[in-house]
Formats: C-alpha cells, structure tokens, sequence
C-alpha cells in the first residue's frame, strides 16, 4: 500500500509510513488544537517535494492571503505560487467573489462542479502523489445541515480515491452532535485526533485503513 507522510516523524511511525494514497482522513480537536497549521503542514508535503504535484485547499475559515502568509512564516513556501490551488468559499461569506474558482458555502453542488473542474484543468490523475485539504468542513455542517454535507462528502472521498488524491478533512470538537461526528467517521477512511492542554498540543491516530494501530498520543508542535 502506497503511503504519503504527513509531515509529523512520529505519527508517520504509527502510520507505517504515512496516510494510504487516495484516502480521505478526518482531523478531529477543539479550536487551538493545531487543525489548520497540521493540514497546511500535509499541504506542504507536496509543495515541497518538487515533482510539480499541486496541494488543494477549500478554504472556508480564512483568506487565501492568510494561507499563504502563515505557510511562509513557517518556510512552507516552496511551490506556493505555481502548485497551491484554492477552491475558495472564505470570499462568499464577505459578500463577493475572489477567484476564478469561488463557490458558496450555501452550495455543495457549486463547490463539488468548482472542485470537479480545478481537477481537471490541473490534469490530477492517480500516478501523481497530490494532497487536498478541507478547512473546516464544519463550516459546510453550519451553513448547508448535516445531511447534504453527508453526501457532499461521499461525493468527494470516491473522487479522490477514483484520482488517487490523499486528503484531510479538519473537523472543530465540541460543535458537533456525537451522532454527526460518528457519521463522518462512518463516511471517511481514518481520524487523527488532536487536542491542547498545559502540556501543550497532541494527536493521535485513533483509526486508519488498512493499518493496525497502537493508539498513543504524541507531542505536536506547530512550525515543526
């Protein structure tokens, strides 16, 4: 089974190498857990490789500036211009549209056809190793209810396994019923868990196809 690191030595220890290619893997922890700099973190992984594989982002809870702002703060800019493609839904909330590929959040349809087209005019297909993450799909669960974000997503995790993208779907803790978060485990291939206290941040693998896993909690530190 192919595996892609996710950027964090130890997790990718217990993952036997990574998250299996084409899957689509819920992130899972309360706000300040490091949910968005993790998957920026994922997103630099293809960035940085240098095979001119592209990193996907939706991006509902920020500016496309900021994304790119922060990933250089933390010198994740390698390929950021050319191979870091936004399907952006953050512009809608402010009332306009930024880019040629904008969707609302009100309409999963719209983003499933923006999403579908930036794949193909990027040409993704199953031999390249390219990540996508979305930030946050509770904003969708906000903005839509529960049930048409539940088909939305198994719209997106059959694409990305028919095109061989790997992908993280960030997930706020605490906001949710546990009934909906027990169907968007249901709906994905894995979860990584992630939480902050005193002693500072931690995730953990909880569930990962095709993987055994001895369930541990490991320091996370962000910029790592």
């Amino acid at each position: 089974m192919e595996r892609l690191k996710v950027g964090v030595p130890e997790l990718d220890a217990a993952l036997l190498g990574g998250i299996p290619k084409g899957s689509l893997v819920l992130v899972l922890g309360p706000p300040g857990a490091g949910k968005s700099i993790f998957g920026k973190l994922f997103l630099h992984g293809a960035l940085a490789a240098g095979n001119g594989d592209d990193a996907f982002l939706v991006l509902t809870s920020e500016a496309e500036q900021s994304t790119v702002e922060t990933m250089s703060m933390f010198n994740w800019a390698d390929g950021i211009e050319k191979h870091l493609r936004v399907v952006d839904c953050y512009s809608w909330r402010l009332g306009g549209k930024r880019s040629k590929y904008s969707a609302p959040l009100t309409s999963l349809n719209d983003v499933s056809l923006t999403l579908g087209k930036l794949f193909e005019d990027c040409k993704v297909t199953p031999e390249k190793d390219e990540r996508l993450v979305v930030d946050s799909f509770t904003d969708f669960v906000r903005y839509v209810g529960v049930d048409k974000s539940l088909r939305f997503l198994d719209y997106l995790r059959l694409k990305l396994r028919e095109l061989g993208v790997t992908g993280l779907l960030l997930l706020e803790e605490g906001v949710h019923a546990p009934r909906t978060i027990a169907a968007v485990e249901y709906s994905t291939d894995g979860t990584v868990k992630m939480r902050v206290s005193d002693q500072g941040r931690f995730m953990m693998a909880s569930r990962m196809q095709g993987t055994p896993l001895a369930q541990k909690w490991i320091p996370f530190t962000i910029g790592r």
